[in-house]
């Protein structure tokens, strides 16, 4: 049974096999939005679903010789040069494309190091470089495959904002984060995470001014505006919504980011991801947060779904905002009202392999996802069409 996170009125299924699977893709009646699948496309050869769409409109899923590309809006795909094979990528116009690998790498001054590929010619030649990161008081980050980092790990969320600058997202531990992630041994010494932003002024060089923007804490509801309290108590000891302590397991991770139609930029972000198999574990809720000042400051999370790895987003061309998210099974959630509210979650597929989404024409979306066939993984992109009504 597919279960929506807000909807349990259901408009129409839509069916769609791939070799010795088959699976039924139920969308809910969404209050203010049309859903509407498309068909789903197999792309063979990738071993993973990761997915970057160049200003040009190429498409380009997987890592390494074993990539594909599309130049028709991911209806067919053939073999081509590797791809950036970095989550973190991005075409900063003008041929330039920017890859940054995850990791970072504590240098003799204290700062950071990042290694990067750079494309001048729109990819068809890239050169190693190195990115120069500073964030005060970092510590190393334990992370969940037991890997030890110097400093706070890129994942996949960075933005072009109006006045040229990048904004990205990073994950990990200040000097002083004691909390360990919940149900895991504590002699792993695995840290909850923190996420924060982080600013480059020069296409990627260097990267700093860092922001917190989620740690231990969310927002919760305060003070009901009719309690007899908010009579005698100050404004500011009666507001309606509170900071309340986090439910997470993991802190909060794996952060993407886009700018809405009202210029707030939008971040989503993972609290956990070991849900799964045959025991009914406590949720570990995907979470929003926003910026109404390009970053300099952001709202406490609030919770958007009851899971999600690797959340993706896209602003479409009519302003709706499309997440997907996965773990366990494959969902979409959308917000019509610039990122204030979510509604609508269905899941589209059964893995728990990470989603990867794009916009290849119009409030058209292709979403990116392994999908389990008698002969092992096949990545599929599907179609939907997401109309505001």
């Amino acid at each position: 049974m597919i279960r929506s996170f807000l909807m349990s009125v259901f408009l129409f299924v839509y069916v769609y096999s791939a070799t010795g699977e088959s699976f039924e893709v139920v969308v809910p009646e969404i209050p203010g939005i049309e859903v509407i699948p498309g068909g789903s496309v197999p792309i063979p050869g990738p071993e993973t679903a990761l997915a970057f769409r160049f200003d040009d409109s190429r498409i380009v899923v997987g890592k390494g010789k074993r990539s594909m590309w599309s130049t028709d809006s991911g209806h067919t795909w053939g073999p081509g040069p590797y791809s950036p094979g970095e989550k973190v990528a991005i075409d900063l116009g003008d041929g330039e494309i920017l890859a940054i690998k995850r990791n970072s790498r504590r240098r003799s001054d204290g700062l950071f190091t990042l290694q990067v590929r750079r494309s001048q010619d729109n990819w068809k030649t890239v050169h190693e470089d190195e990115a120069v990161v500073d964030i005060s008081n970092a510590s190393y980050t334990l992370t969940g495959g037991g890997d030890l980092i110097d400093g706070f790990l890129f994942h996949h969320g960075i933005l072009k904002l109006p006045d040229g600058r990048l904004i990205g997202t990073m994950y990990g531990n200040y000097e002083g984060d004691t909390e360990l992630c919940d149900g895991y041994p504590p002699e792993l010494g695995q840290r909850k995470y923190r996420t924060v932003v982080v600013f480059s002024t020069d296409r990627g060089r260097t990267w700093g001014n860092h922001v917190h923007v989620a740690y231990n804490q969310m927002l919760g509801r305060g003070l009901p505006d009719d309690h007899p309290l908010a009579e005698h108590l100050p404004d500011e000891r009666v507001k309606p919504t509170a900071a309340v302590p986090a439910i997470t397991q993991e802190g909060f991770r794996e952060a993407d980011i886009v700018q809405a139609t009202n210029a707030d930029l939008i971040c989503v972000m993972r609290t956990g991801g070991r849900n799964g198999g045959t025991t009914t574990l406590f949720p570990t809720p995907l979470y929003c947060s926003r910026s109404i000042d390009m970053g300099k400051t952001w709202t406490l999370p609030y919770q958007i779904a009851d899971r999600g790895v690797c959340p993706n987003l896209v602003t479409l061309a009519n302003g709706i905002i499309v997440c997907t998210y996965s773990r366990p099974g494959n969902w979409l959630i959308f917000s019509d009202d610039d990122g204030n509210t979510w509604k609508g979650a269905f899941q589209f597929g059964m893995t728990r392999d990470y989603n990867y989404i794009v916009e290849v024409a119009p409030n058209v979306i292709q979403v990116y996802h392994e999908t389990e066939t008698a002969k092992g993984k096949l990545v599929r992109g599907t179609f939907f069409t997401v109309n505001k009504q």
